[in-house]
């Protein structure tokens, strides 16, 4: 799930963005965030703590949620990359198991948070899905395919129902029964789930 800054900019023009106050704005936003929900965070408290104009913030930046999506992007470790994997089976395992790992992390609730408050905005909804959903469906949608050309997964398996199945109980169990979110979910369910993906 890789992505980059660049995706949530707006290609404004203007002078150019400096190094080190776009690094103070994304720090004082994951500082920020350690203390306020994303509903209650504000371009105002993210300009105060990075002792930037709010000018200078929406000239990068067309909206909060793009600013959270790329303090969340820039934090160390987020864009490591997988292990090789050995088969397209284990590609999606692996994707699967990064995703519950990063919703599990002390950024989940940000995320959870950021999602929720995308579906009022249909360019906050843009920004998410393009900077945290896109990236990992590319993923598994490309195991899939390549996949079912090997015989590995049934060859009638609608490739975006097939990734509807695999992600869609993860959100679920994170809103709906977040208790039960945890390691021993982490652990089993990417093995469970590609399961329904498995040719006979």
């Amino acid at each position: 799930m890789q992505a980059t800054a660049a995706n949530t900019n707006t290609g404004k023009k203007g002078r150019p963005r400096s190094e080190k106050s776009r690094k103070a704005i994304l720090n004082s936003t994951n500082k920020l965030l350690l203390h306020m929900s994303v509903q209650e965070l504000s371009i105002e408290a993210i300009a105060k703590k990075a002792k930037v104009g709010k000018t200078t913030i929406y000239r990068w930046w067309p909206n909060k949620t793009a600013v959270v999506m790329d303090a969340l992007i820039n934090q160390p470790g987020m864009q490591t990359p997988l292990p090789t994997p050995a088969n397209d089976s284990e590609a999606i395992t692996m994707q699967l198991d990064k995703l519950i790992r990063l919703l599990h992390s002390n950024n989940g609730t940000t995320i959870a948070q950021l999602f929720s408050e995308a579906q009022s905005s249909e360019k906050s909804q843009k920004i998410f899905e393009n900077n945290f959903l896109a990236p990992l469906i590319d993923a598994i949608e490309f195991s899939i395919e390549e996949g079912k050309k090997k015989g590995l997964f049934r060859k009638d398996l609608d490739t975006k129902t097939a990734i509807d199945m695999l992600c869609g109980p993860i959100f679920f169990r994170l809103m709906a029964h977040p208790y039960d979110f945890n390691a021993d979910f982490q652990k089993r369910y990417p093995f469970e789930a590609i399961k329904l993906l498995k040719a006979a």
